[in-house]
């Protein structure tokens, strides 16, 4: 009995010294330990440690960003990666992408965040973070002056260019059925099918929308509200919930300070929306 007895506590010492041998080999592969997977990669550090921020922006979207003809890119959300990169105390990066390369382009480790008028939609939020509105947005309406539509009913039967998987593609489609929607990769595609006469009108966001016809004048837009408004976010990757939390605070300092309506006004040549401004 003695003997059983002492065999059964050598046991249960070995089995007690073997489980944190075993827990620690899980987190330090990879496995299911607290600080093991991608959870462990902290963005911010990352940041910090490399002295740079790298932040997707679309080349193509004025004003809130556009490339120049000498390469760079600016507008309203060139203006707030400087501020969020002088928060930081590192310089910032610009990486061009289109809207469909939002997401490929943190998962390839191209951009840290987007800050490319990345509307925060519900199926979107199943794969990427989003941080609270700095801006909000709707859609407006393109159209030749020698081709005029006067309303959004006219829009039936007419052939519409949008971006390929934009929130604009998405008005289109399911807004107004009775219209022919024609995707393009990009929104520079798009705005291009509508002036050479491809398509009869291009969806886009109203800011640009107003934009593009002070410079065009062969183009009109109608004189209508932004159609279905949406708040603008800045995307993440799922599981960076510390830079996420650091991107929240600054978006709330840049708007309490008044940054984010000055550069608003400074671009748009409007007033930031209350919704943004009215945030608790």
């Amino acid at each position: 009995m003695k003997i059983r007895h002492k065999t059964g506590l050598t046991l249960l010492a070995l089995t007690l010294a073997v489980v944190p041998l075993t827990l620690t080999a899980c987190t330090a592969d990879g496995g299911s330990g607290a600080a093991a997977g991608p959870s462990a990669s902290n963005t911010l550090q990352q940041v910090l440690k490399r002295g740079t921020l790298r932040v997707a922006v679309l080349p193509d979207f004025p004003p809130s960003s556009v490339k120049q003809p000498d390469g760079k890119i600016v507008g309203y959300e060139p203006d707030i990666a400087a501020a969020l990169a002088k928060s930081l105390g590192v310089k910032p990066q610009l990486v061009p992408v289109d809207g469909t390369a939002r997401l490929s382009a943190m998962q390839s480790k191209r951009a840290d965040v987007n800050i490319s008028s990345y509307t925060a939609t519900n199926e979107r939020a199943q794969k990427v973070a989003f941080t609270i509105p700095y801006k909000a947005q709707g859609a407006g309406v393109l159209f030749r002056k020698n081709n005029p539509i006067t309303s959004l009913k006219d829009l039936d039967g007419k052939t519409v260019a949008v971006a390929r998987g934009s929130t604009n593609d998405t008005i289109i489609t399911n807004s107004f059925p009775k219209a022919k929607p024609v995707r393009f990769d990009n929104i520079a595609d798009a705005l291009q099918a509508l002036k050479s006469g491809k398509t009869d009108v291009a969806m886009e966001e109203s800011t640009t929308v107003k934009d593009i016809t002070a410079k065009n004048p062969d183009l009109a837009t109608l004189n209508i509200p932004p159609i279905d408004p949406d708040l603008i976010s800045m995307g993440v990757l799922p599981d960076q919930q510390i830079w996420l939390n650091y991107l929240n605070n600054f978006i709330r300092n840049l708007i309490a300070s008044g940054q984010d309506a000055q550069l608003y006004q400074k671009w748009f040549h409007e007033d930031l929306p209350a919704i943004i401004t009215n945030q608790p």
